[in-house]
């Protein structure tokens, strides 16, 4: 491996300096370009672009105006993010499917951002000489990355109760747990079924259902959809458990998470497929019916559009009736997702949060 050269450890230094405990990423993107742009020579292009679904997405730069919009595989950019390594190109005008946002751009080196085995974005520089980069810009480059995502990186969200504020210690959210006594009868039955370990709830009175009693007609009417969705719509425990899952992981919701990662594995769902669901990972490579579950709650969820190649593919896996009812159920979990945020439901005391912070956008 080339050594790192001296001027690039000076910039690394700089860079931990300038970044100092900012976790922001779009503000630390900037700053690194601006860094980058002034510290090296002979650039006339530096900046980043961020994963969004199948695309590479323009951020912080500096230099004329770019390209907004990248597909994964396209130029040198999608390239490097489609193979998840760095790409130097010598010269940009023989390198096939060339993307020429400047036309006097002649030399190319992109490095990609990686986090848990997943491509979140690339860092892109651009000069008007020819084999202006080499391997040592390369290692240099992706020295600075280390320390980029070393600032940005930060920790799950709290669950602390002192930050989540008014956590009661019985029902484990801001909420206490509903009283018996004070509801009516048909909520007093919901009431025994939460209780009942044999119920057929993950959580019982220690969860979304608990909280949902305070509002009784709320949990009256929305067990039986609950119910249906989960488990006479057909779907199969595989195909719920999925969309569950990767909901929970576009709303960040931890202990939905916490709660269904066993009922998933109990369905005979890998752990690379939930590894795949918790690092955001692309979908190639998986079983057709499964990737599709997860494509759609991402566009949904993320991207908030579902793209006309995706619904033509659930539509033919799934048929109208089905689609309709698996929309239905990741709706429905993003309503419980919600509810949990808002009442902070904290995980239990020994489980630590399974959901690691990616940065950046949700892909």
């Amino acid at each position: 491996m080339p050594e790192v050269t001296q001027t690039y450890r000076d910039l690394a230094a700089e860079l931990g300096a300038l970044l100092g405990g900012e976790t922001d990423p779009v503000s630390n993107a900037a700053n690194m370009a601006a860094l980058l742009w002034h510290g090296l020579p002979d650039l006339n292009w530096v900046g980043f672009y961020f994963r969004q679904g199948a695309e590479l997405v323009l951020g912080p730069f500096q230099g004329k105006p770019a390209c907004v919009r990248i597909a994964i595989g396209q130029g040198v950019c999608g390239t490097a993010a489609a193979r998840g390594t760095p790409v130097v190109v010598p010269d940009v005008h023989q390198f096939p499917g060339h993307i020429a946002c400047d036309p006097q751009s002649r030399s190319e080196l992109v490095v990609p951002l990686i986090e848990g085995g997943a491509v979140l974005g690339v860092l892109d520089l651009d000069s008007p000489l020819t084999a202006r980069f080499d391997d040592a810009d390369r290692a240099g480059c992706e020295q600075l990355i280390e320390v980029f995502l070393a600032r940005c990186r930060h920790a799950a969200p709290s669950e602390a109760a002192g930050e989540a504020g008014g956590i009661d210690p019985e029902s484990g959210c801001r909420l206490p747990l509903p009283r018996r006594a004070d509801l009516d009868a048909e909520g007093q039955r919901i009431y025994d079924r939460l209780a009942d370990p044999d119920g057929g709830t993950l959580r019982g009175l220690k969860g979304p259902g608990g909280i949902q009693l305070h509002s009784p007609e709320l949990a009256r009417h929305s067990r039986p959809v609950n119910h249906y969705l989960r488990y006479a719509s057909g779907l199969g425990g595989r195909v719920r458990e999925l969309a569950i899952l990767a909901t929970a992981r576009e709303h960040d919701s931890q202990f939905e998470w916490a709660a269904h990662e066993p009922a998933a594995l109990a369905e005979g769902i890998s752990l690379d497929i939930i590894e795949a669901i918790r690092w955001r990972r692309p979908t190639t490579g998986l079983a057709k019916a499964d990737a599709i579950v997860i494509d759609l709650a991402r566009e949904m969820f993320a991207a908030r559009h579902v793209c006309a190649p995706t619904y033509a593919r659930a539509l033919q896996q799934f048929g109208r009736r089905q689609l309709v009812d698996l929309v239905a159920l990741m709706g429905n979990y993003a309503a419980t997702a919600a509810l949990l945020t808002a009442f902070a439901m904290q995980l239990d005391k020994r489980q630590p949060p399974p959901l690691p912070s990616l940065l950046f956008f949700r892909r």
